[in-house]
């Protein structure tokens, strides 16, 4: 047994070891610990106002206290995260090993955990995922512990249960959804069987209201709002039924659900039978109202990061069922069939979504990227799969490839690569912008207006405003501009970024400064724009220029930032050298990959040439 577990363990950690990543949101909540650090308060710009940017208090509390010992932050959080996962696998092994489970079906559950990938991607990531859920299942699995022992009328010992829902619930808001609904179902069981002893519920209560209340009067006081304001950002009432079906019905074939649902409903079969319903009940209490919820707002931006909870639940359920299984004639077969099948259905299209995504950054993959991407279309194919190739299981594949291409279209459940991706593009972009400072082109006080305010801000430690309203009040409480994409549908006005002093305004949603091969540069040389919002650019390397709007026009910045050549992008001489550079850009990388012996490399950058030529031929005729 001991053996068993730690093998487990080991696998678990090297799977979570070879899908480490931390994504560019992260960092919001990296920037908000360091302030606080730092003596600045939880704000995200420092020395200005405070705006409740987070929706992770406690992980917020907790990285502060790393950044106060003088631990980087961003170290810091992979190594509480890895060791949030080691606690989920010791609950989940102390949890399948008791009540007289044989050793066997003990060693079920974690041996799941460790084969399952959205458990290896969330222990790191640098978000509170994996510290929520470590005290979300340790609430939850101590409130089974107590209501047993209430049931059985016995003293259950001191009341952990609602301290650690309470925990969870500060370190992510829906936890106090999942929290309530486990509580009120403890109760009603209780009530139920005429054992709910008032003491217990105190006790239990009692701390779980000063926690969470307490923490609900420092918002309101200190942020002068009741609920955080993601919230507004984010949902704001909006519901979006489709792509939270979508979402959960990819996650349920992605991970083969029609294999693991008759087994956890055998699991249910078998705590009916041994009189211990109140397993299955909390745990149905934990997921289900929080599975409703994530189908009404749309499923969540990331790569099913508020159903990673619901696997320790399934899985213990899952050797349940197993041992229930094994009760009938054969078994022994029954039983390995039965759970060979569940780890290829755990691993195989996880597993081939790793492999066949692409190398370079593309955003919104495969939904955003179909249009004339290879690559976007052949992306899970069933023809691509050895297994979900064959016939009958390429329906499966082919409608978990269509559910991906719907909810990526909308921002909804972008996977770990991407975001991998992304963040390695926002640190260059930060490291480039550094370099200006230190060069005196750029102050380090200078205010930007950028869509993306994770690692971009945490490295430039500039003066932001955040585009999509996560860390601003007047964004966030505005109307939606873009309800069609999850999580980025509030949008800032250029009037707005003007009346609060923006220095810089990107015309990139990420990025102030650009290749000269960017097509937001040539976008920018071809628009039409309403007076005093015209793009201006600035080269501040070879082949690299600085890309923005001005609100405070272009006589204010000249003179605050003398060093940048700022031109016009409407400018026939500058377009004239804009197309000469480009020209020459896309020749010289031509011959380096020629030189390098990658013909097909060469052949995608002359089509983009050819293609760059014909975008650009109306530059003419649009002056």
């Amino acid at each position: 047994m001991a053996a068993g577990l730690g093998l487990s363990l080991v696998l678990l950690l090297l799977h979570a070891w070879a899908y480490r990543f931390q994504c560019d949101d992260a960092f919001i909540s990296f920037r908000y610990a360091r302030n606080l650090a730092q003596g600045a308060g939880l704000v995200f710009n420092a020395g200005f106002e405070r705006v409740e940017g987070y929706t992770n208090f406690l992980w917020v509390l907790i990285l502060a206290g790393a950044g106060r010992l003088g631990i980087p932050i961003e170290r810091a959080a992979d190594g509480l995260s890895l060791a949030a996962t080691v606690a989920l696998w010791a609950l989940v092994a102390w949890f399948a090993g008791r009540r007289g489970r044989a050793p066997v079906f003990a060693l079920v559950p974690v041996f799941l955990l460790a084969a399952t990938r959205s458990v290896a991607v969330w222990s790191t990531s640098g978000l509170e995922t994996r510290w929520f859920e470590a005290l979300l299942l340790g609430g939850v699995l101590r409130l089974v512990v107590e209501v047993e022992a209430g049931l059985a009328g016995r003293p259950s010992g001191h009341a952990w249960a609602g301290v650690l829902l309470a925990l969870a619930t500060l370190t992510r808001p829906d936890g106090l959804l999942i929290s309530g609904a486990s509580l009120v179902a403890a109760s009603a069981l209780l009530v139920v069987r005429q054992r709910l002893e008032r003491r217990w519920l105190a006790r239990t209560l009692l701390p779980f209201a000063a926690l969470v209340g307490g923490h609900l009067v420092f918002r309101r006081l200190y942020y002068g709002e009741w609920l955080p304001n993601t919230y507004f950002a984010k949902i704001d009432g909006l519901t979006w039924w489709d792509s939270g079906g979508a979402y959960l019905a990819a996650f349920g074939l992605e991970y083969a659900a029609y294999l693991w649902l008759p087994l956890i409903a055998l699991g249910v079969v078998r705590h009916a039978r041994r009189g211990s319903p109140e397993v299955p009940l909390l745990f149905a209490a934990a997921v289900l109202p929080h599975a409703l919820y994530v189908a009404a707002i749309g499923g969540d931006h990331f790569e099913y990061r508020p159903l990673d909870a619901y696997f320790p639940f399934a899985f213990l359920l899952v050797a349940d069922g197993l041992q229930e299984l094994a009760r009938f004639r054969a078994r022994a077969v029954s039983v390995t069939a039965c759970l060979a099948l569940l780890v290829v259905g755990l691993w195989e299209l996880p597993w081939q979504s790793h492999l066949q995504f692409p190398g370079s950054y593309a955003s919104g993959f495969p939904g955003m990227a179909l249009a004339g991407d290879a690559p976007g279309r052949d992306f899970l194919d069933p023809a691509r799969d050895p297994l979900y190739g064959l016939p009958g299981l390429r329906a499966i594949a082919a409608t978990h490839r269509d559910l991906l291409r719907t909810t990526t279209s909308r921002f909804v459940g972008i996977r770990q690569e991407e975001h991998r991706m992304f963040l390695a593009t926002a640190v260059a972009q930060a490291r480039l912008l550094e370099g200006l400072v230190d060069r005196g082109i750029l102050t380090r006080d200078l205010y930007m207006a950028v869509g993306s305010v994770g690692a971009i801000p945490y490295v430039t430690d500039f003066r932001t405003l955040d585009r999509h309203g996560l860390t601003d009040a007047h964004v966030a409480h505005s109307g939606f501009a873009l309800k069609e994409l999850s999580a980025h549908g509030k949008v800032a006005t250029f009037a707005y970024a003007s009346a609060r002093g923006v220095d810089l305004w990107a015309v990139d949603p990420v990025r102030l400064v650009v290749p000269v091969t960017s097509r937001r540069l040539l976008a920018a040389t071809r628009g039409r724009y309403p007076p005093g919002e015209e793009p201006y650019a600035a080269e501040v390397a070879p082949d690299l220029y600085l890309l923005a709007q001005l609100p405070r026009g272009v006589e204010f910045e000249s003179r605050r930032l003398p060093a940048l050549r700022l031109r016009k992008t409407s400018d026939p001489t500058f377009i004239r050298e804009y197309r000469a550079r480009v020209t020459s850009a896309f020749e010289r990388a031509i011959e380096i990959v020629v030189a390098n012996g990658r013909p097909q490399d060469a052949e995608r950058l002359r089509r983009q040439l050819a293609a760059w030529a014909v975008d650009s031929t109306g530059l003419d005729a649009a002056r």
